[in-house]
């Protein structure tokens, strides 16, 4: 048996990657979006249970033929889509070699290595955002998942009974604050830990998409008045729809002042700290609670890897997450009892995520990161400026990271209407149609805009010029 292991590794240890291979160097010509259908792949793939095993070479010729060329190409320079990058290539390996190692970073006894180094990637997470000695935090599939368990403690926090007692035995209500930019997984999060969706309060933002710290204490006073209590205020640095950074000094400044837990949902912008020159748009990061942190996004880890960091970490996350099953509850004679991650949030077996985090923060280094950051703000500005000189182009708000919104209003079709928003539709399904770039949509003040993020450490200038004509002839067409 021990021989068919061996040579089903050497098989796929020569044959993927040459996949791999010739996949990233088709990645400047293949298609961004796949033509195919939902009934095309649905047709593809329908095929009962198998009874019996088929040869790995026709595993892989069904990857090649069926899998691969209908993927949507999110490694792409082309790619302008959501906060999704091309992984690094040692990332991609890291994969496979965690893969191999098959640990459970759960428990410190089945996987040791992985135990520290998640311990040393997520001090170095801590170490970038200038959080005090005490900080820590847990690896979390990402930024859903980082928030849900930054809400936990804060709601543990606020109300200690509720973890044993259930919201029932808190003294009031609670009510989280947020943007109205916030992401959707905070909706998820008061969800989940039973204080209902109603407790979340989303606060209006000013003209270029941050809360207002004015509204936001107003809601407060309410909230208190009315018989609440108020439990956390969530900024965000670096907003899905927009990439802005809400003014973080003044939110910690408001939280603390209303005994609220701070947290910062720094999934995408996180990374800025890596650069001297924009760290400073970070501002009052360091004094939140807890914050989330994707590398998955703008530090190229393949998914799924999130973070959650805690200012006073250990001992916060244990308070809401830690228990002692029998078969874990052995007494070892040592320290190692502080590395079951298990113990810092709701996961049990978790995957050596750690092993890619810490390949590609040891690869890139924080230079390569700076360098990489400071580039796609800056091809971000240029597609702004472009797009300022052409007729019938719109720009919405300000850029502030990689994240460029704007609206192409039609001849003959008024500004603010419905068909307006149509257009917007449009012309973002024509680009999709066309293969030659992807490109989301969203709205913002009420009204439907095109949004471009610049996410992949292979975008050039000329993959941005080649945008600007996909827009064009999109636009012309319509």
């Amino acid at each position: 048996m021990i021989d068919d292991f061996v040579e089903q590794h050497k098989l796929l240890g020569k044959a993927v990657p040459e996949i791999i291979n010739a996949y990233a160097a088709a990645l400047e010509t293949r298609r961004v979006t796949p033509a195919a259908t939902p009934a095309d792949l649905e047709k593809l793939f329908d095929e009962p249970l198998p009874e019996k095993g088929i040869p790995i070479e026709d595993l892989l010729r069904r990857f090649r033929e069926d899998v691969e060329p209908n993927a949507m190409g999110v490694p792409s320079p082309k790619y302008f889509g959501q906060f999704n990058p091309t992984p690094l290539p040692i990332g991609v390996w890291a994969d496979a070699l965690a893969s191999l190692l098959n640990q459970n970073a759960g428990a410190w006894r089945n996987g040791p290595t992985s135990a520290m180094i998640e311990a040393r990637v997520i001090r170095w997470l801590c170490d970038l955002l200038d959080y005090g000695p005490r900080s820590f935090g847990t690896l979390a599939s990402g930024g859903s998942e980082a928030n849900l368990i930054a809400l936990k403690c804060a709601r543990d926090q606020v109300a200690a009974t509720i973890k044993d007692g259930g919201v029932r035995s808190a003294a009031s209500d609670l009510v989280v604050y947020a943007s109205e930019q916030c992401h959707y997984s905070i909706d998820k999060s008061v969800d989940l830990l039973g204080l209902g969706r109603t407790s979340l309060r989303k606060i209006a933002t000013d003209e270029r998409f941050h809360i207002r710290p004015d509204l936001l204490r107003e809601q407060i006073a309410r909230d208190r008045a009315e018989g609440r209590l108020p439990c956390c205020v969530v900024g965000v640095a670096g907003t899905t729809s927009t990439g802005v950074i809400d003014p973080l000094e003044d939110l910690a400044v408001i939280a603390r002042d209303n005994d609220c837990w701070y947290h910062v949902d720094a999934a995408y912008g996180g990374p800025l700290a890596f650069s001297s020159k924009h760290k400073d748009k970070l501002r009052g990061i360091a004094v939140a609670d807890s914050i989330t942190f994707d590398p998955h996004k703008w530090m190229f880890v393949p998914f799924a890897c999130g973070a959650t960091l805690v200012r006073d970490g250990g001992r916060v996350l244990r308070d809401s997450f830690d228990m002692s099953p029998e078969y874990l509850s052995e007494d070892r004679g040592g320290v190692d009892v502080e590395f079951d991650f298990f113990r810092y949030g709701q996961m049990g077996t978790r995957r050596f995520n750690s092993l890619k985090l810490w390949m590609a923060i040891k690869f890139m280094g924080r230079e390569g990161y700076a360098r990489t950051v400071e580039r796609h703000i800056d091809l971000t500005n240029y597609l702004a400026s472009r797009l300022d000189q052409l007729p019938g182009f719109k720009r919405v708000g300000q850029v502030e990271t990689a994240v460029c919104c704007f609206r192409f209003l039609a001849d003959l079709v008024p500004p603010d209407s419905i068909e307006q928003d149509r257009v917007q539709q449009r012309l973002q399904q024509a680009i999709e149609r066309s293969g030659e770039a992807w490109l989301t949509t969203t709205v913002l003040h009420g009204h439907r805009a095109l949004r471009v993020n610049i996410n992949s450490f292979l975008t050039r200038q000329r993959h941005v010029d080649d945008l600007i004509i996909a827009l064009l002839q999109a636009a012309i067409a319509l």
